[in-house]
């Protein structure tokens, strides 16, 4: 079930708005682990002209997400917890990655980090997933059913 899981969220996330919004990529999912990557564009700076924290919250989430949905059941986040390092420069390109640390029947703790393509470490989290005991509601495709 975990490979077809994984085809299944690669499609779905093609189509997912918000991370098309802000440019995300997504380059790596497996079962308890995912990663994906951003570029840093002008209309994401915050109003110091730095990288808005909630750009880097949401690069970090998409990755815990796409980790988490992997195992083939529908997953949830009961908290991320976030930790910013350093700002990033500017135009620089982001990379985020969720990794599963501990899981149970029913919840799953994962470890994320963000940096820059360079090495530069942007922020560090740790998020927890509840499994809510429910397949993924997606076909082949990746569309969502009902």
């Amino acid at each position: 079930m975990s490979q077809e899981a994984v085809d299944k969220l690669w499609k779905r996330c093609q189509d997912e708005p918000y991370p098309k919004l802000l440019g995300i990529e997504v380059l790596e999912i497996e079962p308890g682990r995912a990663r994906v990557a951003m570029n840093f564009r002008p209309e994401m700076k915050n109003i110091f002209g730095k990288l808005h924290g909630g750009a880097v919250f949401s690069l970090l989430d998409e990755a815990f997400q796409l980790a988490c949905n992997a195992h083939g059941q529908v997953a949830v986040a009961l908290s991320l917890n976030i930790y910013y390092l350093a700002p990033a420069d500017d135009g620089a390109r982001l990379l985020a990655e969720a990794r599963e640390v501990t899981s149970t029947r029913k919840t799953a703790l994962y470890d994320a980090r963000v940096w820059q393509e360079d090495g530069k470490k942007i922020a560090t989290g740790q998020a927890q997933a509840y499994r809510v005991g429910h397949p993924l509601p997606l076909d082949e495709q990746g569309k969502l059913v009902s």
